[in-house]
């Protein structure tokens, strides 16, 4: 036959090196340069002079990082990739830890990935990727590793523990007869002993809901909290993120319980100047926009295009106040040497009082004084007391803001946003795979969220290092 020889037990004289068989451009090849080249005392310091030998830490970093960048998260298939993957069998000298060392490696190890993403941060920034320009930052939500079944509030815990002590005092019964008055915790049977035991946990939770201030919690994850998703309301943690422009690199990151992005704007800009200086521009969406936000922004002097609600609403077409039947907060012209507001019909709507919220300065509100006979009031308002306006304390920090927003340079500044750090989110997600955290707790679930970071800013240096070209822009 007219065909190539085969011959599986074929010996070779001059074994081949394991990296004959991946190209210098490779994936594990770069990742493996980039973690040698790495400052590694903080987990040096970590290792015992004592007992068994450990597997070396750069072996350790590199295959949990090439895993991560590949879709692989699991410790038994990282395990399993290591007897049957040429790149893990590199990044691994040969060596095979079993998936507990893998799990454990990883789980006490999460705050020396902090360190380890703060040196990937600095290499980009060395290499070029990282231009000190614009800044855009934005959340997103992850799936905690919980079921949402287990998320209790006040009412559910007290009828679960209610439903257990009923189920309980029959079974103490049923024991009595049984085993006796007198019989021994390790003569009760297990399905019994499993019984009591989710009481106790149930009254465990209980207490940790009433110290948390939560109005829910999760029995698996009590650091979890439900947030609104895409696919509904779902336990999840909120991964901040934020991204340079030239090549969508991460230089900050971090995960927090809060639903809510308006509170993580400040720490993330401290996290990205920490990281990689004085921020120049910086954008985010509406989800950040708080006068408070944007006076600080402005007094460290960075050049800031966040839209508030009202004003993102309106760029997409929206009222700014609910009803299409009803005048938009815009209609209404403010006088300032007079202190009041202008009504569509030409009446004055005068200052009120002014409005505490909780934290934050006081507001000013007008309310109209000549409602009752308006010819426009069924188009104004159905409050029995007239309409009314609030002045926000920051008023003069949003409308300067809608004025950068509406301007040529603002608008195109602000449209590249969505081009910056929405897709690093996508590429994270659908790209990497990465969408739940596999661990549990806030702190343990931010060191996790850093190896993904890691691994995202380590594929971008892979792809800079392609001899076709620049990187691909994800956009």
């Amino acid at each position: 036959m007219n065909v190539r020889e085969y011959n599986q037990d074929q010996n070779l004289m001059f074994p081949p090196h394991i990296l004959d068989f991946l190209p210098d451009d490779h994936q594990a090849v770069i990742i493996n340069d980039v973690v040698e080249s790495l400052d590694l005392n903080c987990f040096y310091k970590k290792l015992s002079s004592e007992g068994r030998r450990a597997y070396h830490p750069k072996m350790m970093i590199k295959i949990l990082v090439y895993a991560y960048a590949n879709q692989i998260f699991s410790s038994r298939k990282i395990q399993a990739a290591l007897s049957e993957s040429i790149a893990f069998i590199y990044l691994a000298a040969w060596q095979r830890p079993d998936f507990r060392t893998i799990s454990d490696f990883r789980k006490n190890n999460l705050a020396e990935f902090l360190d380890i993403f703060g040196q990937t941060v600095d290499i980009c920034r060395r290499l070029g990727m990282v231009s000190l320009g614009h800044l855009a930052i934005d959340g997103s939500k992850f799936k905690a590793n919980t079921s949402d079944k287990r998320t209790y509030d006040q009412e559910k815990l007290e009828k679960a523990i209610e439903r257990l002590v009923e189920q309980a005092e029959q079974i103490d019964a049923k024991e009595d007869q049984l085993y006796g008055p007198d019989s021994a915790d390790d003569q009760i049977p297990d399905k019994v002993r499993q019984q009591k035991d989710r009481l106790k946990k149930l009254q465990q939770i209980k207490k940790q809901l009433q110290d948390s201030g939560k109005e829910k919690i999760n029995a698996t994850d009590p650091d979890a909290v439900f947030m609104k998703t895409r696919d509904g309301i779902k336990t999840c943690y909120n991964g901040q993120l934020a991204v340079d422009e030239k090549h969508q690199i991460i230089v900050a990151a971090q995960v927090t319980d809060q639903a809510s992005d308006t509170e993580q704007l400040l720490p993330m800009v401290e996290h990205a100047e920490k990281a990689i200086g004085s921020v120049d521009k910086l954008s985010a969406d509406s989800g950040y926009s708080s006068g408070e936000n944007l006076q600080q922004v402005a007094d460290k002097g960075i050049d800031a295009y966040i839209p508030d609600a009202n004003y993102q609403g309106s760029q997409r077409g929206k009222q700014d106040t609910p009803g299409d039947e009803y005048f938009s907060r815009s209609c209404f012209k403010r006088d300032e040497q007079r202190d009041c507001f202008i009504c569509p019909a030409g009446k004055d709507l005068y200052f009120s009082h002014f409005v505490k919220t909780k934290g934050k300065k006081r507001s000013r509100m007008y309310r109209c004084r000549d409602f009752k006979t308006c010819s426009l009031k069924s188009r104004c308002t159905k409050a029995r007391n007239g309409r009314n306006i609030i002045l926000n304390a920051y008023d003069d920090q949003f409308r300067a803001m809608r004025n950068k927003l509406d301007s040529a340079y603002g608008k195109r500044l602000y449209a590249k946003r969505k081009c910056i750090v929405e897709p690093v989110f996508g590429h994270i997600k659908e790209i990497m795979g990465f969408s739940r955290f596999l661990l549990r707790g806030l702190d343990k679930v931010n060191g996790e969220f850093f190896i993904v970071c890691i691994a995202h800013n380590l594929r971008k240096i892979v792809n800079a290092f392609k001899p076709k070209g620049p990187l691909i822009n994800l956009c």
